[in-house]
C-alpha cells in the first residue's frame, strides 16, 4: 500500500524567520512530523520509531510532493521537490512500527 499526497510548508510561518534569517529552510523535525501526521491520518501509526531519515537537500519553505509505501513492519517514506522529479527523493528515511 502506497499513500502520496503534497505537504505545504506556509512560508508566512513566523518559524522561517529564525530558521534561517534571509534563506529559510523547514527544520527536519516538521518534515518529519508531516509524514507522521500523513501515517496517523491513515490510521496507520500509533507506535513508531523514527530511523534513517536523510535529508539531501535544504528545502525551502512551499509544495513538496511525498510517498510513504507501507511495508509489514515499516513504513518507507520520501520526499520529492515536485512531481517531475519522482526519481530523486530531497528527504528518506523509515518510520518502523514498535
Amino acid at each position: 500500500m502506497n499513500i502520496k499526497g503534497t505537504f505545504y510548508f506556509d512560508p508566512s510561518d513566523r518559524i522561517y524567520a529564525e530558521h534561517f534569517p534571509g534563506n529559510p529552510v523547514v527544520p527536519g523535525s516538521l518534515i518529519i512530523h508531516a509524514f507522521l501526521k500523513a501515517l496517523k491520518e491513515e490510521g496507520c501509526c500509533e507506535g513508531y520509531i523514527i530511523e534513517n531519515f536523510r535529508f539531501k537537500k535544504f528545502i525551502s519553505p512551499g509544495e513538496y510532493n511525498f510517498d510513504i509505501e507501507i511495508c509489514k513492519d515499516q513504513m518507507k517514506c520520501r520526499l520529492f521537490r515536485s512531481s517531475s522529479d519522482a526519481i530523486k527523493p530531497v528527504v528518506t528515511g523509515i518510520i518502523r512500527k514498535s
